[in-house]
């Protein structure tokens, strides 16, 4: 059965990292500039209108070393990755600290509660609503196949060394280290359940799904479209939209 779904393109980081490296810094300059326009504003903004000053060689670097999803489906978590990418670069780093931290918490929680049915089921968590202990959503999600053991390891780390330290009050050791680790794990576990991996895909005006092999894909659809990895029938279409 074909089903279509919104799909926000982002191949901005691509384009920039794909440049010679003297080309490089340059583009991210402009691209830095508009992630310090409101995100409500009044008029048109180009990057020209924004001085030079306002953009440091450290938020230049910051831009340069993310990654955020490609593609990714458009609802709830598509703000959330726009604001961790705007925060981080600007040197807000508690902010996307903890804007990744929760955000890999809520996703977790999501793709163990809706993917459950579709897995054998694990003692403990069948019919279990959220929970803050990550470990057992990533041993499930593991089990399932979703995540590998080194992901899933990180993840583990990350609970303890950073959400939990930083939520219980404990010394601050390195927030720029931390922060770019949380965010470079939460933009991960994004790509893996609402990102689409490149080989599942091919582009003809529409994206469309070359294998019934498809991650689960967002919040508002992963109960309609979780089926899709485990359909033994053909493609769906994926409507593209930038």
């Amino acid at each position: 059965m074909e089903q279509h779904f919104v799909v926000e393109l982002n191949a901005t980081r691509n384009g920039v990292l794909g440049l010679p490296p003297e080309q490089r810094r340059d583009e991210a300059r402009r691209n830095v500039k508009m992630l310090l326009v409101p995100v409500d504003p009044s008029q048109t903004i180009f990057d020209r209108m924004i001085p030079d000053c306002l953009v440091s060689e450290s938020m230049v670097d910051r831009y340069l070393e993310i990654t955020p999803p490609v593609m990714a489906v458009v609802p709830e978590f598509q703000e959330i990755i726009k604001e961790i990418e705007r925060v981080y670069v600007r040197g807000d780093l508690f902010s996307a600290l903890s804007a990744a931290c929760v955000s890999i918490e809520r996703l977790l929680n999501l793709a163990r509660i809706s993917l459950h049915k579709h897995h054998p089921k694990v003692k403990g968590l069948w019919r279990k609503g959220p929970s803050d202990k990550w470990g057992e959503n990533i041993e499930a999600l593991m089990q399932w196949g979703y995540l590998d053991r080194a992901f899933a390891d990180e993840l583990q780390s990350i609970f303890k060394d950073v959400r939990c330290r930083y939520l219980h009050s404990a010394r601050i050791a390195d927030l720029r280290g931390d922060a770019l680790r949380s965010v470079n794990a939460a933009y991960c576990l994004l790509t893996i359940f609402l990102g689409f991996p490149g080989d599942l895909f091919r582009l003809t005006g529409a994206l469309n799904a070359q294998t019934p092999q498809i991650h689960a894909l967002s919040s508002s659809t992963f109960r309609n479209c979780a089926a899709l990895r485990h359909s033994p029938t053909g493609a769906s279409q994926v409507t593209g939209s930038t």
